[in-house]
């Protein structure tokens, strides 16, 4: 049996920034890095005002397609080993923080996976029973959880 999943983290940074931040991305990496077994292509969402994150993508991967939607900068392509190294290495900012607005893992055109708002909301589609005990294993335990 199949689930959708939404995760909203509720412990939130005291930062001066406008947008919340978790209190601790520790979850993020290996959330992610499970999440990629089951990808075949990723889109990352920034800010236009973040430009120079959204740069540092696309110049390390130069095969990425680049978009441009009003207030945000897109990139998206294939999740293979040199995008993955990307996003495992270079996702979280030097107060580990995640950079990037939003990143979608997707499986044949399809939403798979998504971390939305800072990696405040995390979103799964269509999971099954050993997915959602992971994520309910490596997310923090104040998380609130809705299915639908």
């Amino acid at each position: 049996m199949k689930h959708n999943m939404h995760y909203e983290l509720t412990s939130m940074a005291d930062t001066p920034e406008t947008f919340s931040y978790a209190e601790d991305y520790s979850f993020w990496i290996p959330m992610i890095e499970y999440f990629f077994v089951y990808a075949d292509s990723f889109e990352i969402h920034c800010w236009k005002e973040e430009s120079a994150k959204f740069e540092d993508i696309v110049n390390e991967l130069p095969n990425v397609k680049r978009d441009d939607d009003g207030q945000l900068l897109i990139a998206n392509g294939q999740l293979n080993e040199k995008a993955k190294e990307l996003i495992l290495t270079r996702s979280l900012d030097a107060k580990g923080r995640l950079k990037w607005f939003s990143v979608f893992l997707e499986r044949q055109g399809e939403l798979l996976f998504s971390s939305e708002h800072y990696g405040m909301e995390l979103i799964g589609y269509e999971l099954n029973a050993e997915q959602i005990a992971f994520l309910e294993k490596v997310l923090p335990k104040d998380v609130r959880m809705f299915e639908w």
